[in-house]
């Protein structure tokens, strides 16, 4: 039997007070962001050969203990899962802004929606076809100026709603568009740093020394390139990490591509040069983060909405012009279009006067109002659509776009709603593998504390021993 009581003592309040000093930490770091739980790491260990201490048999054979590192306690498998949850649920938001925003536009149902406006346009018509004339002063017949001018009116009330929807949806395309280069700023900011992060961490753990800190640095970044693109990491062999976006690499090792915004930056052109990021010279397409969002948006449903815009504007504009040129006005001058312009935002009404409104069929002076109502009976959908040769009538094209609008937003916010769940779930799931738990840190450091009570009793008998052993030569 040996023993190296003094020196076992030792090793022992050493590790335990480094033990005590990493719990220390972990207490502290409890409330910040990314910091993740550390324990250092005890191993029993045989004393040096020939140090200053006391033995007895073979010094080799006595064993102490020395702390041999600080883990971080961290599960990749647990965050690659939460980081997956959070880039979903940060692209469904993200497309759900703007469409919450022109759903705001729309104001439908209302008295102020463009159904209702649609509506008025064409009963104003045929309050002006059941009276079109008014009387004079010297008996002869006019047009009825009143009537009339509310047909004009709520004809430019019309070009002027789809007009203001119009520009709204061009609006939010480029807040948009400016939210797409505020993510890519941010995100070449956060490749920078892992670069720097990964040169740093092969150096330090190729030096042995204590990375943790950095790691942590590091794990923040890249959550937050996964918040904003759905990015995917994979640790390498040297302490590294390769940071892709749908398959392009932004990082790896010190090496970086920055990131980059590309296509039209107005909706007028995104068609024909939609937008889209480029990592270096390569295009990526992010399945998740913010960018996906975004680009729905940019390239499916702002440009759609728009379209549907500009299809229910050409589709008034042509019924109507198809019917006001067909008729005549009181004294029989063929009437021209009532609509001039094209798309939502060009419409324009094109009479200038009463006097110019074909609200005759007539074709010669009369008092014939048949025409007006005519057009009047374009606010029925089947009239409208016969008008325009079978094509959908603009206002179901309309109705349809605003409940396509609304069916979708409620799809996208049940789905953010389970979303959050699934990223609840995800992140507690890492908080119960790295984060700290202050009860299990306070049962730790009582653990750690009499431990180190204990070694120093340790030595304390073993100096008692000594003495002991002294006085009796």
């Amino acid at each position: 039997m040996s023993f190296n009581i003094l020196g076992n003592g030792l090793t022992g309040l050493q590790a335990s007070q480094q033990a005590l000093n990493v719990i220390s930490q972990n207490i502290a770091n409890a409330s910040t962001p990314g910091y993740v739980r550390q324990r250092a790491v005890l191993q029993s260990q045989q004393t040096t050969p020939g140090a200053a201490n006391v033995y007895t048999g073979h010094s080799e054979q006595f064993m102490g203990v020395k702390v041999t590192g600080v883990e971080r306690i961290s599960s990749a498998f647990k965050q690659a899962a939460l980081n997956s949850a959070v880039g979903k649920q940060e692209a469904l938001e993200a497309q759900a802004a703007p469409l919450d925003n022109v759903q705001g536009l729309l104001q439908e149902p209302s008295d102020i929606g463009l159904q209702n406006t649609m509506t008025e346009f064409y009963q104003a018509w045929t309050d002006l076809g059941n009276n079109p004339t008014v009387s004079t002063t010297n008996g002869a017949a006019a047009i009825n100026g009143a009537s009339a001018a509310v047909v004009i009116q709520d004809g430019a009330s019309l070009a002027a709603g789809l007009k203001t929807l119009s520009d709204g949806v061009s609006a939010e395309f480029g807040n948009q568009y400016t939210n797409l280069t505020g993510i890519v700023e941010q995100v070449n900011a956060s490749v920078l740093k892992i670069a720097e992060l990964n040169q740093r961490i092969i150096q330090g753990t190729a030096g042995g020394d204590n990375v943790n800190a950095l790691l942590d640095q590091r794990d923040t970044a890249i959550t937050d390139i996964v918040r904003l693109t759905g990015a995917t990491s994979i640790n390498q062999s040297d302490g590294s990490v390769q940071v892709s976006v749908s398959g392009v690499t932004l990082v790896q090792g010190n090496a970086y591509n920055l990131m980059s915004v590309t296509g039209s930056s107005t909706l007028e052109n995104a068609v024909d040069n939609p937008p889209g990021l480029l990592v270096g010279s390569v295009r990526a397409n992010p399945a998740g983060g913010q960018a996906a969002g975004v680009l729905s948006a940019l390239n499916t449903d702002l440009p759609r909405i728009s379209e549907t815009l500009d299809t229910v504007a050409n589709g008034i504009r042509d019924a109507v012009n198809a019917r006001h040129s067909a008729g005549y006005t009181l004294d029989g001058t063929p009437g021209g279009d009532f609509f001039t312009g094209e798309g939502a935002a060009g419409l324009t009404v094109a009479v200038t006067s009463a006097d110019e409104l074909a609200v005759s069929s007539v074709s010669g002076p009369s008092t014939d109002g048949s025409n007006a109502r005519g057009i009047g009976r374009l606010v029925n959908p089947s009239v409208i659509s016969e008008a325009l040769g079978g094509a959908t009538a603009p206002q179901s094209v309309y109705s349809g776009m605003v409940t396509q609008i609304g069916t979708q937003l409620q799809g996208l916010n049940t789905a953010i709603d389970s979303q959050t769940g699934i990223v609840a779930t995800a992140q507690s799931a890492v908080d119960s593998e790295s984060g700290v738990d202050l009860n299990e840190e306070l049962t730790n450091m009582i653990l750690f504390q009499r431990s180190f009570q204990a070694n120093a009793r340790v030595i304390s008998a073993a100096d008692e021993m000594l003495q002991s052993l002294i006085g009796m030569v």
